[in-house]
């Protein structure tokens, strides 16, 4: 097998992985569109295919093929036919914002349509993004040892997706089943939280929302598809991990990274939690008058609890992260000329 393309600095991705090819799910998304065009730069690879449920926004790499598939449905003929590995990214996530049969609709019925296609393919290799929504929420460290306990519809579907995959992976010997509960995952593409908080630094109108200390978990888009590499290369025929930085910063690390990376200069306020939930409450009438806003209860609580996740599975194998919070900002800062989108 000829030598992988890597960016500088970084070392070459794992041996062996899917050969003769690859189908990302959800592929037009933020991870999915990234994680193609590192599948793309890699010679290693016989052929990559990706299908999601709209187009992708900016042109594929040379080579691959794309096809429209919703993944409520059945897969389009021969979709996964001669492959080794299909990663399902592909699912309804932002939390409130669907009603709750659209999370079960898509995250379960996803889940058993890709395993129907890799059966009769006879793909050999399953991964999946899952969430640490499956925890639940608490302020308490949460390794892949702890009991799920999901608290939203988002979280429950994810769980019981899980669970799809699993059955598929036992079934038969010789399969690989990868399972990756991602916290806050950002970089170039997000354009979700991160760049959301980045737009408020900069237009100086950003306020902690009730706290300062929150701890948000999290990690960058890169390291986590290098992750799901490591873990695809693992001898084990089932994983399940945590991808998480193994420092997890608090919100307030987090604008001091930002502000260190771009020399913006900000000494955002802290807004007391019960004056937020106030506005919270006002925004959910103007959703049920059909007036859209981004103020609502459970948005703001959210943004007060932390999310605190060990990724254990990866510090037990060895996995070295190549990037912390400061590179992993300033490498995005540079690919997006500082707009952080």
């Amino acid at each position: 097998m000829p030598p992988s393309q890597t960016t500088p600095g970084a070392p070459p991705p794992p041996r062996g992985l899917a050969p003769r090819g690859v189908l990302v799910v959800g592929a037009s998304g933020f991870i999915g569109s990234r994680l193609v065009r590192s599948l793309a730069a890699d010679p290693g690879i016989g052929q990559v295919r990706a299908a999601d449920l709209r187009a992708p926004q900016a042109p594929l790499p040379a080579g691959v093929d794309f096809q429209i598939w919703d993944v409520r449905g059945p897969a389009p003929a021969g979709l996964a036919d001669g492959l080794d590995l299909i990663v399902n990214l592909a699912a309804v996530h932002r939390t409130p914002g669907h009603p709750p049969e659209a999370y079960y609709e898509t995250n379960i019925a996803g889940a058993q349509n890709t395993c129907e296609l890799a059966e009769a393919a006879q793909v050999p290799a399953l991964a999946f993004t899952s969430s640490i929504s499956v925890y639940g929420s608490g302020e308490r460290v949460m390794d892949e040892s702890t009991p799920p306990d999901p608290g939203t519809h988002y979280g429950r579907s994810k769980l019981l997706a899980e669970q799809c995959y699993r059955a598929w992976g036992r079934r038969r010997p010789g399969r690989k089943l990868v399972i990756v509960r991602p916290a806050v995952v950002f970089g170039p593409g997000e354009q979700g939280n991160y760049t959301r908080l980045a737009a408020a630094l900069r237009g100086g109108y950003f306020v902690y929302p009730g706290r300062r200390d929150t701890v948000k978990s999290g990690g960058s888009v890169d390291e986590l598809i290098r992750s799901l590499r490591f873990a695809l290369q693992h001898p084990d025929p089932e994983i399940l991990y945590n991808f998480a930085f193994p420092e997890p910063p608090t919100t307030e690390a987090i604008v001091q990274a930002l502000c260190a990376v771009t020399g913006w200069r900000a000494r955002p306020p802290a807004i007391p939690l019960p004056l937020l939930m106030a506005i919270g409450a006002a925004g959910e009438v103007f959703d049920r008058l059909g007036w859209s806003n981004p103020f609502h209860r459970d948005r703001i609580r959210k943004l007060v609890e932390s999310t605190r996740v060990d990724p254990g599975w990866l510090r037990a194998q060895g996995f070295q992260f190549h990037e912390d919070l400061t590179v992993a900002l300033a490498k995005w800062r540079d690919e997006s000329d500082g707009r952080f989108v």
